[in-house]
C-alpha cells in the first residue's frame, strides 16, 4: 500500500474509532475499559424498593442520601426520597436504611404542595451546610407558567417548609415553559442545576447556575436531547436522570438514555456513562453503556435513574415500572 494509502486507512480507522466512543479520544480498546470507567454491580435478588412498599399507585424518582452525622436520631443512617409518577394529585415519600442499598422500610408521604396547583412529584434533595438545612427541588404544574421547579427546606426531610417557585420560563425562550426534572449538583460555592426548558418529546433542555440554591440564572444557550452525542437521531440522554462525580481525575456523567419521549411515557431506557465537559454542557464523546444481568422483576421500561455519591461510592438507583433496583461502584 502507498504512504497516501495508509494515511487514509489510518484516518478511516480513526473516524470509525471516534464513532463508537472510543480512541481517537485517549482512551483504552473496548477490552480494557475497566482500567480506566468505574466499574459497577448490581445488587441481585428482590427490588430494595416498589410502589406497594410505599403504599402508592406508581414510583418515581427514588434517590438515596446520608442523614448519619447531620440529623439528631435519625430513623435511619440514609434517607430516600420519591415520588409518584405523572399522578393527578402527586406526592412525595420517605424511606429510611442503615444501608445505601437497603433494606429500606416506608416512613411514608412528607410533602404535598397544596398552595396553589397539583402532581407534587420528582424530589431531589441537597444539603446546605450553610443554612444547615435540606433544600428539595420538586416540580408542581400549575404552580407558574406550566410546570415549574420549587423548593422546599427541611431540618430532618420529614417537617417541609415551602419556599416557593425558583425556576420558571425566563422571558424570551421558546418552548411551552416547562422547567420540572431539576438535578442539583454543589462544587464548593458553586450550585449548577439541569431542567427541561420545554416539554415534549424533542423538548429542550436547561443549564442553571446559582450562588444561594434559591436565585437561579439560567443560561441563555439551551441544550437540545443530546443526540449530537449519541449519535441516533432517535435517541438522547438524559441530564436530570443522571449525576456528576469525579473519576481519575476527570468528570464523569453516569446517566439513563432513551428514545425520545416525555415524562410518563413508557419507552426502551438503559444506563450508559461519559465523560463531561467542565462547565458540564456537553458529552465529550459517545456515552457507553454499562450493561448489567436482567433480573425478572426487571421490564426495558425503565422510568427513571438517579445518582448519589455517597462516601466515595456511586450508588445508581433505577426503577422500571414500579419497582426498584441499584447497581454501585468501586470507590471514586
Amino acid at each position: 500500500m502507498s504512504k497516501d494509502g495508509m494515511i487514509a486507512a489510518a484516518a478511516l480507522g480513526s473516524a470509525a474509532k471516534a464513532n463508537q466512543g472510543l480512541a481517537p479520544y485517549g482512551f483504552a480498546e473496548h477490552e480494557s475499559r475497566s482500567s480506566y470507567i468505574p466499574q459497577f454491580t448490581k445488587k441481585m435478588g428482590d427490588p430494595i424498593y416498589n410502589a406497594t412498599m410505599a403504599g402508592t399507585n406508581s414510583m418515581y424518582w427514588f434517590r438515596a442520601i446520608k442523614v448519619e452525622g447531620i440529623i439528631s436520631n435519625p430513623l435511619g443512617k440514609y434517607y430516600a426520597t420519591y415520588s409518584t409518577n405523572h399522578d393527578a394529585v402527586g406526592g412525595i415519600g420517605l424511606a429510611y436504611a442503615d444501608s445505601p442499598i437497603g433494606p429500606w422500610k416506608r416512613h411514608g408521604r412528607v410533602y404535598l404542595d397544596t398552595v396553589v396547583g397539583d402532581s407534587t412529584e420528582t424530589p431531589f434533595v441537597v444539603y446546605n451546610d450553610k443554612e444547615q438545612l435540606f433544600y428539595m427541588y420538586y416540580q408542581q404544574s400549575g404552580a407558574g407558567i406550566n410546570q415549574s421547579t420549587l423548593l422546599a427546606t427541611s431540618p430532618d426531610m420529614i417537617n417541609w417548609t415551602r419556599f416557593g417557585i425558583v425556576l420558571d420560563k425566563p422571558f424570551g425562550f421558546p418552548g411551552d415553559g416547562h422547567t420540572g426534572y431539576f438535578a442539583v449538583f454543589k462544587f464548593g460555592e458553586k450550585w449548577i442545576g439541569y431542567s427541561v426548558l420545554g416539554g415534549g418529546d424533542f423538548g429542550r433542555k436547561g443549564i442553571w447556575y446559582s450562588h444561594d440554591g434559591k436565585k437561579w440564572l439560567a443560561d441563555p444557550r439551551t441544550m437540545l436531547g443530546g443526540n449530537d452525542a449519541t449519535l441516533t437521531s432517535g435517541e438522547n440522554f438524559s441530564r436530570s436522570n443522571a449525576g456528576i462525580f469525579m473519576y481519575k481525575g476527570n468528570l464523569w456523567w453516569l446517566g439513563m438514555m432513551s428514545a425520545y419521549a416525555s415524562g410518563g411515557v413508557a419507552t426502551v431506557a438503559r444506563p450508559a456513562i461519559a465523560l463531561i465537559s467542565p462547565n458540564l454542557r456537553q458529552l465529550l464523546h459517545r456515552p457507553m453503556d454499562i450493561n448489567f444481568p436482567a433480573l425478572p422483576w426487571e421490564s426495558t421500561n425503565m422510568q427513571s435513574m438517579m445518582v448519589s455519591v455517597i462516601d466515595g461510592v456511586v450508588y445508581l438507583y433505577y426503577n422500571t415500572d414500579k419497582n426498584v433496583g441499584v447497581a454501585y461502584s468501586v470507590e471514586v
